[in-house]
Order: C-alpha cells, then structure tokens, then sequence
C-alpha cells in the first residue's frame, strides 16, 4: 500500500515539472496574469533566499572568504603579490 502512494506522489510530482515546463502557460495568460505570477515567483525565491539564510547563515562568509583566497592565489601565482622576504616599499 505505501508504494502505490509513493507511486502516485512520484507521477503527480513528474507531472507537475512537466507542465511547469511546458510553454503553453505563459502564451495563454493575458499581460495582467503574467505580470502576477512574476511577481509571485520573486517572492518565493526571495522566500528561499531567506530560509536558506536560517538554514546556512554562514554561506555567505564562506563565499567571500573562498573568493579572497583564490584572488590570493591568482596573485601568487602570477607574481604579482609581494615576495617572501622583502619588505613592501610605498
């Protein structure tokens, strides 16, 4: 009995993505409509935005961290950044 329910939760869900997908939504709406749904999906991703802050709120930190060391490395290895030692002079 579980799987028939799983099955169906599987067909209904692939269903979905399907439709979603199709194009024929967008070209049947008339301008007032499209307009509402666009709004309405820029405020479900600004609601994922937020939770994934609540989930992860360290994501971002760790973004920019990760981004400054590569700019680091990018530089080390271009021979850019100062030599190991000598001091800078300015």
């Amino acid at each position: 009995m579980i799987y028939v329910i799983g099955l169906a939760v599987f067909v209904a869900l692939i269903v979905a993505i399907v439709k979603a997908a199709s194009g024929e939504r967008y070209t049947k709406m008339s301008e007032e409509e499209y307009e509402a749904e666009v709004r309405r999906s820029s405020l479900m991703g600004a609601a994922v935005a937020g939770l994934q802050k609540v989930i992860d709120p360290d994501h971002h930190v760790q973004h920019i961290e990760e981004q400054a060391q590569r700019l680091e490395a990018d530089a080390a290895n271009l021979g850019d950044g100062p030599v190991a030692g000598k001091p800078k002079l300015d």
